[in-house]
């Protein structure tokens, strides 16, 4: 890693269908990789998890959670027969304040989020279940901004890796995020689950491809076009934050899990 104070990173989907009680094969699969991912985070003892997350889209620039304990009850808006997610969170609000700060000082607009009843979305909900299911290591949360491209996203990135730095923490950084965003318009057999396209397990094949061999830059030089041809999750930018906390290294990234869910990819991928 780039930084020593940020222990492993991960790339994991975020949609709930993985925490549904369902023998789908794929599905349990990333299951499997999810479990086996937050088994390293534990062993890691990290101090902080942060995430972003593509689920917690923001619009007037780049939210981060500060509440130090939001709690609450989560539905998910579009796949409510999922499941719900009750929530009682531990927040490093320290983090997240330093963070915003530094991002506002390298040009972006950020705000800061401290009061209750403000939802939490999905997708953070869900990669905690499984990284953090005890709820005993502190998170930072930052939001998607939907206007936000790959190069003010590697800024959010290294923001948040000077927060870090700065904080003495080690940490656990998480890019929640899905591969290939094409979902089924109909209603289908949850057993029958497979990619919406072959073209585009074909792509999610040849990024996941790059990034086992470490070559995360062209992942990057990629991403533009892996979003046109594959409809990738908010155009991939949840990968740019991940290299800018990283600081876009030659790691190589380790695969524990990949399959589809209602029709898009997902994949869980390790840097340690």
């Amino acid at each position: 890693m780039s930084t020593s104070m940020i222990q492993r990173a991960y790339i994991v989907p975020g949609l709930p269908h993985l925490t549904a009680n369902i023998p789908v094969e794929s599905w349990e699969t990333l299951r499997r990789g999810l479990r086996q991912a937050g088994e390293r985070v534990k062993a890691a003892n990290p101090d902080v998890i942060v995430i972003y997350s593509t689920q917690w889209i923001s619009v007037l620039g780049h939210s981060f959670q500060t509440n130090p304990n939001p709690k609450g009850l989560h539905v998910d808006e579009n796949w409510y027969e999922y499941g719900d997610f009750p929530f009682d969170l531990r927040v490093d609000a320290a983090l997240g304040t330093r963070a915003a700060a530094l991002a506002s000082s390298l040009g972006l607009a950020t705000k800061t989020v401290n009061y209750d009843g403000f939802p939490l979305d999905t997708g953070t909900l869900v990669a905690l279940r499984f990284l953090n299911p005890d709820n005993t290591i502190p998170v930072s949360v930052v939001s998607c901004n939907i206007y936000a491209g790959q190069e003010d996203s590697l800024t959010l990135g290294r923001a948040m890796r000077q927060a870090i730095e700065e904080s003495g923490k080690r940490a656990v950084v998480v890019a929640c995020t899905g591969l290939s965003g094409r979902f089924f318009t109909e209603e289908v057999d949850p057993r029958t689950d497979r990619f919406a396209h072959a073209e585009d397990d074909t792509w999610n094949r040849r990024i996941l491809d790059l990034i086992e061999q470490g070559k995360n830059s062209e992942v990057l030089a990629l991403s533009g076009e892996y979003a046109r041809a594959a409809v990738a999750d908010m155009g991939f930018k949840a990968f740019a934050w991940l290299m800018g906390t990283l600081g876009t290294p030659a790691t190589l990234g380790t695969v524990l899990a990949y399959g589809p869910v209602w029709g898009t990819g997902a994949a869980v991928v390790e840097y340690a």
